[in-house]
């Protein structure tokens, strides 16, 4: 059997351990540059009946996660309701004058505007990151 001697392994090894932070380091701004523009145009695509919803979209980091960098979209909780839809139904109208009545619901058209926007910016978003990485990687590799 032949033996082999890798050359070098000391410095792989130091450069593949300060690998890690450096992308973690960089990986924040594009991250976070890639969430405000994804929110920004799922504003746009927002159906703006009173505007409220729309204004409430918005980037944030997810706290929970705090060894890489994680960003999000958040809105009110109707964001389901709006993008997907409702089917119509049927129920029992517990209040009001008369308790028992049925009330019919039409439900709602979906009016997607969240996955739309991130179709149109899934293949910059991507891009933007994997250069990110890439160029932590020359930095760690060049020191």
């Amino acid at each position: 059997m032949a033996k082999t001697r890798w050359v070098g392994k000391e410095k792989a090894f130091r450069q593949i351990k300060q690998l890690a932070p450096e992308v973690e380091k960089q990986l924040g701004p594009s991250l976070e540059k890639s969430a405000d523009e994804l929110a920004g145009l799922a504003r746009r695509y927002a159906p703006k009946k009173s505007g409220d919803y729309a204004r409430s979209i918005e980037a944030d980091q997810i706290e929970e996660d705090k060894q890489t960098p994680a960003w999000g979209l958040f809105a009110d909780f109707i964001w389901r309701f709006i993008e997907f839809g409702t089917r119509a139904g049927k129920r029992i109208e517990k209040k009001g004058p008369r308790i028992g009545t049925l009330v019919r619901h039409p439900g709602a058209k979906a009016q997607p505007h969240l996955w739309p926007a991130y179709r149109v910016l899934q293949r910059r978003i991507k891009s933007r990151t994997s250069r990110t990485i890439n160029k932590a990687i020359k930095t760690v590799v060049r020191r």
